[in-house]
């Protein structure tokens, strides 16, 4: 990932021995100030910071960070350090963190896995986590906490559906998933980890993944709001290299579509139309999965459930999905997020990202765009809000689900 982040590394003499560094007078020591570090508010800058952090890493000899957020908007950029903690030169130590922050990064198991210490926390009183799972392909790096690493994606979607279901319990909210309801989430979620297992090591379809977040109990000008963030990682091929897999049908659709925007004039990279296409309802790169009509539709899941469950009328909460694969950032909030069935008799859900909901017209630059610099893989960022109102009118006293 840092090569990826930060390419000149790879080149003779922009990667330097530490014993060949300099260190730095205490007032000269390098500074990263992170400012917005979330994919959900400001995209561009945060794949910056995380780029700043790859160069320094590459030349710097002593450095520190400092987190100026005051609360943790997004856990996205965070995994990706893991990632690659532990594959950097310890040259990083110190720097400024908002407590609020702490809470959280401490809470899913960042500190740990990091490998940094927190000292402002004095409880846990408004978070309640569903700690870093992290699935590792053959042959790599352990984590340094037992419980980060998981076997199965089906060990993560339990621990899912158990942190759901606490969150939900809260007094203020106190409902629990039923049986329908976990069930739906295990097979979405199931779904998405699946794919990057097979989408992110190609052939041998054995990819990594990291999946985390956290529930937050907010006073926003005198209400109590509850704020879920979720993020889901995988290093390796991004959306738009593993559709080369795709079928010669699914193939043909997609450059299709790439044709058909060029003749527009759309402002977008083929690599991030064609992320857009892969969100899509019945888009996928395994063969078998296409015959048996099967895949596909992890991602247009998600996001109906994200708006099942975080629907608000509090319009400064609203949904927001983030996805950033390779140079490609899609957005999706109102008024492009869930996806719709646009054809008479069809099943098949699509969000296009214009006006029309229609792959016949280039997507709205504001949320569809190409960003300076990649990931070598794929970053869900999500973010919601459980309306204790909502969810109360919404399951008149019951129990919530897929309905």
């Amino acid at each position: 990932m840092l090569d990826q982040l930060y390419p000149l590394r790879t080149r003779p003499g922009h990667w330097k021995k530490l014993k060949s560094r300099k260190y730095s007078k205490l007032e000269e020591t390098q500074t990263i100030d992170l400012r917005d570090f979330s994919f959900l508010d400001a995209p561009q800058s945060t794949l910056e910071g995380l780029i700043e952090i790859a160069q320094a890493e590459a030349i710097s000899a002593d450095a520190k960070i400092n987190f100026h957020d005051e609360f943790c908007k997004d856990v996205s950029p965070f995994m990706l350090l893991v990632e690659c903690w532990d594959e950097m030169l310890p040259i990083f130590e110190g720097g400024k963190m908002n407590v609020p922050m702490q809470k959280v990064l401490a809470a899913i198991g960042v500190e740990y896995a990091l490998g940094v210490r927190f000292v402002g926390i004095q409880d846990f009183n408004d978070v309640w986590a569903f700690p870093l799972n992290r699935r590792r392909s053959r042959g790599e790096t352990r984590s340094r906490q037992q419980y980060i690493d998981v076997q199965t994606r089906e060990e993560a979607t339990d621990r899912f559906c158990d942190a759901m279901n606490e969150w939900l319990a809260r007094p203020e909210i106190n409902l629990k998933l039923s049986g329908k309801g976990i069930g739906w989430i295990k097979q979405l979620l199931g779904e998405l980890l699946e794919n990057a297992e097979r989408h992110a090591d190609g052939a041998r379809r054995d990819g990594s993944w990291s999946i985390s977040g956290f529930l937050a109990k907010r006073e926003v000008d005198g209400d109590s709001i509850f704020v879920v963030q979720l993020g889901i990682t995988s290093l390796g091929d991004t959306f738009s290299e593993s559709l080369q897999r795709a079928t010669d049908e699914q193939k043909q659709m997609i450059s299709e579509y790439l044709a058909r925007m060029k003749m527009l004039g759309a402002s977008q990279s083929e690599e991030t139309l064609t992320t857009l296409a892969a969100l899509q309802d019945g888009v996928t790169c395994v063969a078998e999965a296409d015959e048996d009509g099967r895949g596909g539709t992890g991602l247009m899941e998600m996001l109906h459930l994200v708006d099942t469950l975080g629907y608000t009328q509090k319009s400064q909460f609203q949904p927001q999905v983030t996805i950033i694969s390779g140079s490609a950032c899609i957005n999706l909030k109102e008024p492009y997020f869930v996806g719709e069935v646009m054809q008479h008799g069809s099943k098949t859900r699509v969000q296009w990202c214009n006006s029309d909901n229609s792959a016949k017209r280039p997507p709205d630059s504001a949320y569809v765009y190409d960003l300076n610099g990649g990931l070598p893989g794929t970053a869900i960022s999500i973010r919601f809000t459980l309306d204790p109102d909502y969810l109360a009118q919404a399951t008149n006293g019951g129990e919530t689900d897929a309905d």
